[in-house]
């Protein structure tokens, strides 16, 4: 069985035209919606409030590998449609030492695979991430000084719609300040690769967090910016509450 994730915020109508019940007959779709869509007919679980790409990530990879023990999960996007032939190809290249990506470098995080012992390593999606936008780079910098492989199926990016940039107009003000963020976490981009460098993507030249030998790859601050954006008063990241929640109730997710 393939277990399919995805995290939703606006776009669940645009997913529901396009999906075909018959074409994902090996396939457990499991919804997890961080803008309150009302979603019916599905296996799913309402956020109490946007935890952000991030944080949604967390709160899913939590419910895969804790609550329902499963070794890999599948995360997608509602704008970003596959077929089940794909998300097999998924399972097969991802393992405990490689995330496997669907769209080309760059994107590959818009639907990947990741395996419960990639995650237990490399550590929690960083919410300070606000919304959406450069949680993918600084996961792929850990997964590098980590040394767990980021593969590519290569597929075009005209498979993702970007409907979080049309719905969301605060996105472009986050993108900005969370590439910010991510140079004073990691410093400049040392990619050889004259474009990737020019798009900011690892690797970084800071090998620790904030350039402190003190800090493990997987350190996560709570920063003040975080506090003030997401009324944080408990010094908990956003998904930490709210597995506390679904732990309380599950909603529609079922073992």
């Amino acid at each position: 069985m393939i277990n399919y994730f995805i995290l939703t915020f606006q776009g669940f109508e645009y997913f529901k035209e396009k999906y075909k019940y018959e074409n994902f007959s090996k396939t457990k779709i499991i919804i997890v919606d961080n803008g309150n869509q009302k979603i019916r007919n599905f296996e799913n679980y309402t956020s109490s409030k946007n935890l952000g790409c991030a944080g949604g990530w967390n709160l899913i990879c939590y419910i895969g590998f804790d609550y329902l023990n499963l070794d890999k999960i599948i995360i997608g996007q509602d704008d970003l449609f596959v077929e089940e032939n794909e998300l097999e190809e998924l399972l097969e290249v991802c393992n405990e030492n490689s995330i496997a990506g669907l769209i080309n470098p760059h994107f590959e995080f818009s639907t990947f695979a990741i395996h419960k012992d990639t995650f237990k390593k490399i550590g929690r999606f960083d919410e300070n991430c606000i919304d959406a936008y450069c949680e993918d780079t600084d996961y792929k910098q850990r997964c590098y000084l980590n040394n767990v492989e980021i593969k590519s199926l290569k597929k075009s990016i005209d498979k993702n719609m970007g409907l979080s940039r049309i719905k969301n107009t605060r996105i472009f003000d986050t993108i900005a300040v969370n590439r910010a963020y991510i140079k004073k976490k990691w410093g400049k981009s040392t990619n050889k690769d004259k474009l990737s460098a020019q798009d900011e993507q690892p690797p970084y030249e800071y090998k620790f967090p904030f350039n402190n030998k003190d800090y493990e790859t997987n350190f996560l601050p709570i920063t003040d910016r975080m506090k003030r954006i997401q009324n944080i008063t408990d010094n908990k990241f956003l998904s930490e509450n709210e597995i506390t929640k679904f732990l309380i109730n599950t909603q529609e997710i079922k073992k």
